[in-house]
Protein backbone atom coordinates (compact mmCIF):
# COMPACT_ATOMS: atom_id res chain seq x y z
CA UNK A 1 0.00 0.00 0.00
CA UNK A 2 1.44 3.28 -1.01
CA UNK A 3 2.95 5.43 1.60
CA UNK A 4 0.32 8.50 2.77
CA UNK A 5 0.97 11.92 1.62
CA UNK A 6 0.60 15.22 2.93
CA UNK A 7 -3.26 15.45 4.01
CA UNK A 8 -4.28 18.59 1.91
CA UNK A 9 -4.10 15.92 -1.12
CA UNK A 10 -7.55 14.37 0.69
CA UNK A 11 -9.39 17.17 -0.26
CA UNK A 12 -11.96 15.63 -2.31
CA UNK A 13 -15.46 13.80 -1.98
CA UNK A 14 -14.26 9.94 -1.76
CA UNK A 15 -16.41 7.36 -3.15
CA UNK A 16 -16.69 3.96 -1.13
CA UNK A 17 -17.12 0.13 -2.20
CA UNK A 18 -20.37 -1.31 -0.77
CA UNK A 19 -20.22 -4.70 1.01
CA UNK A 20 -23.20 -6.43 0.19
CA UNK A 21 -24.42 -9.35 2.02
CA UNK A 22 -26.53 -12.48 0.80
CA UNK A 23 -29.04 -13.61 4.27
CA UNK A 24 -31.91 -15.69 4.64
CA UNK A 25 -34.27 -12.58 5.51
CA UNK A 26 -33.15 -10.29 2.49
CA UNK A 27 -34.80 -9.63 -0.97
CA UNK A 28 -34.34 -8.15 -3.68
CA UNK A 29 -34.41 -4.06 -3.54
CA UNK A 30 -30.69 -3.75 -3.51
CA UNK A 31 -30.51 -5.30 -6.28
CA UNK A 32 -33.16 -3.81 -8.07
CA UNK A 33 -33.05 -0.22 -6.66
CA UNK A 34 -29.64 0.42 -5.59
CA UNK A 35 -28.34 -2.25 -8.66
CA UNK A 36 -25.94 -4.04 -6.01
CA UNK A 37 -24.30 -7.00 -8.27
CA UNK A 38 -25.95 -10.10 -7.25
CA UNK A 39 -27.19 -13.56 -8.82
CA UNK A 40 -30.62 -13.57 -10.35
CA UNK A 41 -31.89 -15.79 -7.46
CA UNK A 42 -29.72 -14.23 -4.14
CA UNK A 43 -31.52 -12.10 -1.18
CA UNK A 44 -29.79 -9.74 -0.40
CA UNK A 45 -30.52 -8.29 3.03
CA UNK A 46 -27.77 -5.22 3.66
CA UNK A 47 -25.19 -2.88 1.80
CA UNK A 48 -22.23 -1.75 4.13
CA UNK A 49 -22.17 2.01 2.87
CA UNK A 50 -18.99 3.46 5.55
CA UNK A 51 -17.52 1.82 7.91
CA UNK A 52 -13.63 1.22 9.08
CA UNK A 53 -13.09 -1.25 6.39
CA UNK A 54 -14.79 0.73 3.17
CA UNK A 55 -12.95 0.84 0.38
CA UNK A 56 -12.29 4.06 -1.88
CA UNK A 57 -12.57 3.59 -5.03
CA UNK A 58 -11.30 7.14 -6.41
CA UNK A 59 -8.70 9.72 -6.78
CA UNK A 60 -5.66 9.80 -5.11
CA UNK A 61 -6.37 7.37 -2.23
CA UNK A 62 -8.33 4.47 -4.03
CA UNK A 63 -7.40 0.83 -2.75
CA UNK A 64 -7.27 2.81 0.95
CA UNK A 65 -10.14 1.76 3.36
CA UNK A 66 -11.50 4.97 5.83
CA UNK A 67 -9.64 2.62 8.82
CA UNK A 68 -6.44 3.81 6.89
CA UNK A 69 -7.08 7.41 6.52
CA UNK A 70 -8.45 7.34 9.84
CA UNK A 71 -5.12 6.18 11.26
CA UNK A 72 -3.17 8.52 9.41
CA UNK A 73 -4.74 11.28 9.55
CA UNK A 74 -6.82 11.53 12.88
CA UNK A 75 -8.50 14.79 13.45
CA UNK A 76 -7.01 16.54 10.40
CA UNK A 77 -9.75 14.21 7.91
CA UNK A 78 -11.80 13.06 10.39
CA UNK A 79 -12.42 16.09 13.00
CA UNK A 80 -11.82 16.12 16.68
CA UNK A 81 -14.59 14.13 17.99
CA UNK A 82 -14.41 11.57 15.79
CA UNK A 83 -10.41 11.65 16.05
CA UNK A 84 -11.04 10.89 20.04
CA UNK A 85 -12.48 7.65 19.03
CA UNK A 86 -10.37 4.67 18.96
CA UNK A 87 -11.22 3.67 15.77
CA UNK A 88 -13.46 4.97 12.80
CA UNK A 89 -16.66 5.71 14.96
CA UNK A 90 -19.82 4.66 12.06
CA UNK A 91 -21.10 2.66 10.07
CA UNK A 92 -23.69 3.11 7.41
CA UNK A 93 -26.28 0.58 5.62
CA UNK A 94 -29.18 0.16 3.88
CA UNK A 95 -31.35 -2.99 4.59
CA UNK A 96 -34.19 -4.66 3.31
CA UNK A 97 -35.99 -6.96 5.33
CA UNK A 98 -38.22 -9.06 2.80
CA UNK A 99 -39.01 -11.42 5.89
CA UNK A 100 -38.50 -10.80 9.72
CA UNK A 101 -35.18 -9.94 11.40
CA UNK A 102 -34.24 -12.12 14.30
CA UNK A 103 -35.25 -10.36 17.52
CA UNK A 104 -32.05 -9.59 19.34
CA UNK A 105 -30.22 -6.56 21.39
CA UNK A 106 -27.08 -5.06 21.28
CA UNK A 107 -24.55 -4.02 24.21
CA UNK A 108 -23.74 -0.67 25.01
CA UNK A 109 -19.68 0.60 25.00
CA UNK A 110 -19.17 -1.10 28.56
CA UNK A 111 -20.61 -4.50 28.45
CA UNK A 112 -19.06 -4.36 24.45
CA UNK A 113 -15.69 -3.82 26.49
CA UNK A 114 -16.21 -6.28 28.85
CA UNK A 115 -17.81 -9.02 27.35
CA UNK A 116 -16.07 -9.19 23.66
CA UNK A 117 -12.75 -7.06 24.25
CA UNK A 118 -14.33 -4.46 21.52
CA UNK A 119 -14.55 -0.84 22.27
CA UNK A 120 -17.94 -0.04 21.22
CA UNK A 121 -20.99 -0.97 21.93
CA UNK A 122 -24.02 -0.91 19.24
CA UNK A 123 -26.39 2.62 19.60
CA UNK A 124 -28.17 2.88 16.14
CA UNK A 125 -31.28 4.66 14.28
CA UNK A 126 -33.10 3.58 11.27
CA UNK A 127 -34.69 5.92 8.48
CA UNK A 128 -37.60 4.27 7.03
CA UNK A 129 -37.23 4.25 3.24
CA UNK A 130 -40.26 2.05 2.25
CA UNK A 131 -42.86 0.20 4.51
CA UNK A 132 -45.97 -2.31 3.16
CA UNK A 133 -49.09 -1.36 4.78
CA UNK A 134 -49.35 -2.40 7.85
CA UNK A 135 -45.58 -2.70 8.23
CA UNK A 136 -44.86 -3.39 12.77
CA UNK A 137 -41.51 -3.30 13.87
CA UNK A 138 -40.56 -4.83 17.36
CA UNK A 139 -39.29 -2.06 19.17
CA UNK A 140 -38.55 -2.35 23.19
CA UNK A 141 -40.75 -4.68 25.65
CA UNK A 142 -44.41 -3.62 26.54
CA UNK A 143 -45.90 -3.21 30.32
CA UNK A 144 -46.15 -7.01 30.82
CA UNK A 145 -42.41 -7.58 31.43
CA UNK A 146 -41.40 -8.24 35.34
CA UNK A 147 -38.24 -9.08 35.63
CA UNK A 148 -35.06 -10.97 33.93
CA UNK A 149 -36.04 -14.42 34.82
CA UNK A 150 -39.18 -13.82 32.98
CA UNK A 151 -37.54 -13.04 29.87
CA UNK A 152 -35.40 -15.74 30.56
CA UNK A 153 -37.72 -18.49 30.71
CA UNK A 154 -39.39 -16.79 27.49
CA UNK A 155 -36.50 -17.18 25.37
CA UNK A 156 -35.98 -20.51 26.27
CA UNK A 157 -39.47 -21.41 25.58
CA UNK A 158 -39.75 -19.40 22.03
CA UNK A 159 -42.67 -17.04 23.91
CA UNK A 160 -40.40 -13.77 23.63
CA UNK A 161 -42.69 -12.20 21.34
CA UNK A 162 -45.36 -11.83 24.18
CA UNK A 163 -43.10 -9.38 26.01
CA UNK A 164 -42.24 -7.40 22.77
CA UNK A 165 -43.94 -4.06 22.20
CA UNK A 166 -44.79 -4.37 18.39
CA UNK A 167 -45.18 -0.52 16.78
CA UNK A 168 -45.89 0.49 13.05
CA UNK A 169 -44.35 2.30 10.78
CA UNK A 170 -44.58 4.41 7.47
CA UNK A 171 -41.75 5.74 4.66
CA UNK A 172 -40.11 8.91 6.80
CA UNK A 173 -40.16 7.31 10.00
CA UNK A 174 -37.20 7.85 12.45
CA UNK A 175 -36.48 4.95 15.02
CA UNK A 176 -33.87 5.74 17.78
CA UNK A 177 -32.52 2.41 19.33
CA UNK A 178 -29.97 2.67 21.98
CA UNK A 179 -27.94 -0.14 22.82
CA UNK A 180 -29.12 -2.73 25.49
CA UNK A 181 -33.25 -1.71 23.61
CA UNK A 182 -34.95 -5.31 22.37
CA UNK A 183 -35.76 -4.53 18.54
CA UNK A 184 -36.23 -6.42 15.28
CA UNK A 185 -37.01 -5.50 11.72
CA UNK A 186 -40.05 -7.09 10.02
CA UNK A 187 -41.20 -8.40 7.03
CA UNK A 188 -41.83 -5.34 4.28
CA UNK A 189 -39.70 -2.50 5.70
CA UNK A 190 -36.77 -0.91 4.02
CA UNK A 191 -34.60 1.21 6.16
CA UNK A 192 -31.02 4.00 5.76
CA UNK A 193 -29.44 2.44 9.33
CA UNK A 194 -26.72 4.86 10.77
CA UNK A 195 -24.65 3.05 14.31
CA UNK A 196 -21.70 2.91 16.02
CA UNK A 197 -18.98 0.90 14.15
CA UNK A 198 -20.01 -2.09 15.53
CA UNK A 199 -21.50 -5.53 14.72
CA UNK A 200 -22.47 -7.28 17.74
CA UNK A 201 -25.29 -8.84 18.32
CA UNK A 202 -27.20 -10.90 20.96
CA UNK A 203 -30.02 -12.75 19.39
CA UNK A 204 -33.04 -13.43 21.19
CA UNK A 205 -35.76 -15.41 19.20
CA UNK A 206 -35.91 -16.17 15.67
CA UNK A 207 -39.67 -16.25 14.77
CA UNK A 208 -39.52 -20.62 14.65
CA UNK A 209 -36.22 -20.72 12.08
CA UNK A 210 -33.85 -23.06 12.79
CA UNK A 211 -29.62 -23.51 12.62
CA UNK A 212 -28.60 -20.09 14.27
CA UNK A 213 -27.54 -19.73 17.90
CA UNK A 214 -29.36 -17.46 20.33
CA UNK A 215 -27.70 -15.84 22.95
CA UNK A 216 -29.44 -15.83 26.05
CA UNK A 217 -27.40 -15.24 28.67
CA UNK A 218 -25.51 -12.36 26.79
CA UNK A 219 -28.31 -11.13 25.83
CA UNK A 220 -29.93 -10.70 29.06
CA UNK A 221 -27.04 -8.68 29.93
CA UNK A 222 -27.29 -6.44 27.75
CA UNK A 223 -31.41 -5.76 28.21
CA UNK A 224 -32.23 -2.68 29.16
CA UNK A 225 -36.13 -3.29 31.27
CA UNK A 226 -36.84 0.50 31.46
CA UNK A 227 -37.20 -0.07 27.48
CA UNK A 228 -41.08 -0.13 27.21
CA UNK A 229 -43.52 1.48 24.75
CA UNK A 230 -40.90 3.48 22.91
CA UNK A 231 -42.21 5.93 20.55
CA UNK A 232 -40.80 6.74 17.00
CA UNK A 233 -41.17 10.15 15.70
CA UNK A 234 -42.07 11.35 12.14
CA UNK A 235 -39.75 14.69 11.25
CA UNK A 236 -40.83 16.36 8.26
CA UNK A 237 -38.57 18.74 5.85
CA UNK A 238 -39.19 22.70 6.20
CA UNK A 239 -37.42 25.36 4.26
CA UNK A 240 -34.41 26.85 5.42
CA UNK A 241 -34.65 29.93 3.97
CA UNK A 242 -31.69 29.27 1.26
CA UNK A 243 -33.78 29.17 -2.02
CA UNK A 244 -34.02 25.71 -3.27
CA UNK A 245 -33.46 23.83 0.41
CA UNK A 246 -35.01 21.66 2.55
CA UNK A 247 -33.87 20.35 5.64
CA UNK A 248 -34.63 18.47 9.00
CA UNK A 249 -32.51 16.99 12.07
CA UNK A 250 -33.12 13.26 11.98
CA UNK A 251 -31.41 12.64 15.14
CA UNK A 252 -28.87 13.65 17.41
CA UNK A 253 -27.55 11.46 20.05
CA UNK A 254 -24.04 11.62 21.85
CA UNK A 255 -22.82 8.47 19.10
CA UNK A 256 -23.96 10.58 15.91
CA UNK A 257 -26.60 13.18 14.43
CA UNK A 258 -28.28 12.98 10.81
CA UNK A 259 -30.39 15.58 9.02
CA UNK A 260 -32.02 14.99 5.70
CA UNK A 261 -31.75 17.41 2.49
CA UNK A 262 -33.36 18.17 -0.11
CA UNK A 263 -32.16 19.81 -3.32
CA UNK A 264 -33.91 21.76 -5.87
CA UNK A 265 -31.22 22.87 -8.07
CA UNK A 266 -27.85 23.87 -6.68
CA UNK A 267 -27.05 25.00 -3.20
CA UNK A 268 -23.82 25.30 -1.06
CA UNK A 269 -22.54 23.65 1.96
CA UNK A 270 -19.14 23.20 4.63
CA UNK A 271 -18.17 20.29 6.06
CA UNK A 272 -17.83 21.90 9.92
CA UNK A 273 -14.36 21.40 12.00
CA UNK A 274 -15.70 18.83 14.16
CA UNK A 275 -16.76 15.56 11.94
CA UNK A 276 -16.49 14.51 8.74
CA UNK A 277 -19.48 13.75 6.76
CA UNK A 278 -21.18 10.98 5.32
CA UNK A 279 -24.15 11.99 2.12
CA UNK A 280 -26.33 8.88 1.60
CA UNK A 281 -28.70 9.98 -2.01
CA UNK A 282 -32.14 8.35 -1.05
CA UNK A 283 -33.62 9.73 -3.63
CA UNK A 284 -32.78 11.55 -7.73
CA UNK A 285 -29.53 12.20 -8.83
CA UNK A 286 -26.88 15.20 -9.73
CA UNK A 287 -23.30 15.89 -8.74
CA UNK A 288 -21.33 17.11 -5.94
CA UNK A 289 -18.77 19.96 -7.40
CA UNK A 290 -16.33 22.24 -5.47
CA UNK A 291 -17.13 25.50 -4.05
CA UNK A 292 -12.99 26.12 -4.40
CA UNK A 293 -12.15 26.68 -7.71
CA UNK A 294 -9.54 23.52 -8.65
CA UNK A 295 -10.11 21.40 -5.11
CA UNK A 296 -11.70 18.39 -7.08
CA UNK A 297 -13.62 17.44 -10.34
CA UNK A 298 -17.43 17.26 -10.07
CA UNK A 299 -18.77 13.62 -8.88
CA UNK A 300 -21.55 12.54 -10.33
CA UNK A 301 -24.15 11.12 -7.27
CA UNK A 302 -27.37 8.79 -8.09
CA UNK A 303 -29.72 7.12 -5.77
CA UNK A 304 -27.79 4.37 -3.47
CA UNK A 305 -24.34 6.43 -3.40
CA UNK A 306 -22.49 6.98 -0.03
CA UNK A 307 -19.88 9.68 -0.42
CA UNK A 308 -17.20 10.49 2.20
CA UNK A 309 -16.67 14.23 2.73
CA UNK A 310 -13.85 15.33 4.94
CA UNK A 311 -13.24 18.36 7.68
CA UNK A 312 -14.10 21.83 6.72
CA UNK A 313 -14.96 20.66 2.88
CA UNK A 314 -16.60 23.76 0.77
CA UNK A 315 -18.60 22.03 -1.79
CA UNK A 316 -21.91 22.24 -3.81
CA UNK A 317 -24.75 19.60 -4.36
CA UNK A 318 -26.58 20.38 -7.75
CA UNK A 319 -29.70 17.99 -8.69
CA UNK A 320 -30.62 16.50 -11.89
CA UNK A 321 -34.09 17.03 -13.21
CA UNK A 322 -36.37 18.09 -10.39
CA UNK A 323 -34.33 17.34 -6.90
CA UNK A 324 -31.84 15.02 -4.96
CA UNK A 325 -32.85 13.87 -1.42
CA UNK A 326 -30.28 12.58 0.85
CA UNK A 327 -29.01 12.09 4.36
CA UNK A 328 -25.98 13.84 5.92
CA UNK A 329 -24.58 12.07 9.07
CA UNK A 330 -21.99 12.27 10.86
CA UNK A 331 -20.26 12.59 14.66
CA UNK A 332 -22.00 14.53 17.20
Amino acid sequence: MAEMAEQSTVNYPLRLKPKVKEVVWGGRWLADELHRPSQPDATLGESWEAYSDSEITNGLWAGHTLGDLFTAYGAKLMGGKAAACPKFPLLVKFIDAHENLSIQVHPDDALAQKLEDYPYGKTEFWYVIAAAPGAEIVYGLNDAVENEEQLRRAMQNGELLKYCARVPVMAGDVVYIPARTVHALTEGVIVYELQQDCDITYRLYDWGRTGRELHIEKGLQAIDLSQINLKTTHPGLEESGTAGLSTVELIASEYFRSELIKVEGECSFMVNANSFALLSVLEGGGHIMSVVEGDFTSEPIAKGDTIFLPVALAYKIASENSSITLIRSGVA
